[in-house]
């Protein structure tokens, strides 16, 4: 069993730690960029190897006996009721790409439940911070706010992945804005999307197709620290494992509680 986790240090820890992973993005040369295919098909450079290693190096400093899944080495099992979740690069797309719309994730699951979450943009060191014991704040370089304080009037805007959006997800936008009409539609790749439902850039975040649970666990984290929730499409609260395939088969995402029975009327 490990001790339970002070997490204003956990906060200062990886708030350290990630701001050091600049160094794996600083110099991106896409055109040198090694990039392979997963057995899912999906893309991984060997920037997201250095960055996962790395991670799992520095996490291991901070708790040895916390267990560790990550998407591109697979999971540590150890007797502990607290696990690391971590993403190196999501939206590995967008950073190919050369957008800037690409983050590190780190969560940390107890219970099957996320309870600290650290969501950190390279190349603008911008971080997002938030846990069941933490106040979520956003520090962009050296200057600190609140998530909750600087929280805006909870825009009715929908939040789409910029690559993943379907046909379900599109006909969800038009509910919204048919009732709302002065609601849009924003698109924007990787975790940052939840980041939009923390300080109120947006209302709503429909996922609704197959994803995996590294994917969304930070996020996941923040939002329920600044007043939001993600549920699966019937509403039912997700839970996270140390399972190695552990997909998440579509889910809402919103800002504030309030919405859930908006979110209801549409959906059921």
């Amino acid at each position: 069993m490990s001790k339970e986790i002070n997490q204003n240090e956990l906060a200062d820890f990886l708030e350290k730690i990630l701001k050091n992973s600049i160094q794996f993005f600083k110099d991106r040369d896409l055109k040198n960029l090694k990039i392979s295919l997963k057995s899912d098909n999906s893309q991984v450079t060997q920037i997201d190897i250095k960055v996962d290693s790395y991670l799992k190096a520095e996490l291991r400093r901070f708790d040895k006996n916390i267990s560790i899944l990550s998407e591109e080495s697979g999971s540590s099992n150890r007797k502990s009721n607290l696990l690391w979740m971590i993403d190196p690069i999501d939206g590995t797309k967008e950073f190919i790409n050369g957008s800037n719309e690409f983050t590190v994730n780190i969560a940390l699951i107890e219970k099957k439940k996320p309870i600290f979450g650290a969501i950190f943009q390279p190349m603008t060191n911008t971080l997002y911070l938030g846990g069941n014991k933490f106040k979520p704040e956003k520090i962009k370089d050296e200057k600190r706010s609140s998530l909750i304080s600087d929280k805006k009037e909870s825009l009715p805007n929908v939040i789409l992945s910029k690559s993943h959006s379907n046909f379900k997800e599109e006909a969800f936008c038009q509910e919204v804005i048919s009732i709302h009409d002065n609601s849009k539609i924003i698109r924007m790749g990787s975790s940052l999307k939840f980041c939009k439902l923390c300080d109120g850039s947006a209302a709503f975040y429909p996922r609704f197709g197959d994803i995996n649970s590294w994917d969304i666990a930070a996020g996941h984290a923040i939002l329920n620290a600044s007043g939001g929730d993600i549920l699966d499409t019937n509403f039912k609260t997700l839970s996270y494992s140390n399972k190695k395939k552990q997909i998440i088969n579509g889910f809402v995402a919103f800002s504030k509680k309030e919405h859930l029975s908006f979110l209801k009327k549409i959906l059921l």
